[in-house]
């Protein structure tokens, strides 16, 4: 009897988990800093994210993104941002056009700045997604990102906020269930 009740309290989650949407999607992140934060002579760079997105309706789906953006500072050295966030996607016009909100942490790393620390991690954006075959797609999206640091790691309080946007062009394939798009 417990091996059928242990059965079913797994069994019915997964088989709910696999009636949904699922999907992945990967690719490099062209990095445009803000130059009130980043300085002057921060170039543009390049840097890459994995988005999963499980979808629980044909209009909204649940995000999770993980990213790094490098950038190279005024002195030489190389700052690091890798942000881990969970957020909402809606699409507005069937699987094609969609913004995104998401929120979590972001961490920090430099050699010689600021010492390695996480903070508050907020982006939001948009995007076009176009359905190739085999359940693959292609999608170029741009998003703003946010990293607050509050701390004081020479005895004075400090607060930065570091804030730049990417455009982001990512490939991916989905996977479960799809809902049906009744066509226009």
């Amino acid at each position: 009897m417990k091996v059928f009740f242990i059965f079913f309290l797994f069994a019915i989650p997964c088989i709910s988990f696999c009636q949904l949407e699922h999907s992945v999607s990967l690719g490099p992140d062209l990095s445009i800093p803000s130059k009130e934060n980043l300085g002057t002579a921060t170039p543009v760079s390049i840097g890459g994210s994995v988005q999963y997105q499980l979808k629980f309706s044909t209009h909204i789906a649940a995000q999770l993104h993980v990213g790094l953006s490098r950038f190279k500072g005024v002195l030489g050295s190389k700052v690091s941002f890798i942000p881990l966030r969970l957020g909402l996607v809606g699409y507005i016009y069937r699987d094609k056009i969609f913004l995104n909100a998401d929120a979590g942490i972001s961490l920090y790393r430099s050699p010689n700045a600021l010492p390695n620390q996480s903070g508050f991690g907020f982006g939001a954006g948009g995007g076009y997604r176009q359905t190739l075959q085999n359940n693959q797609f292609i999608q170029l999206s741009g998003y703003y990102n946010l990293h607050k640091y509050k701390g004081s790691p020479y005895g004075s309080p400090i607060e930065y906020d570091f804030n730049w946007v990417n455009i982001r062009l990512g490939y991916g394939f989905g996977f479960g269930k799809p809902k049906k798009i009744k066509e226009e």
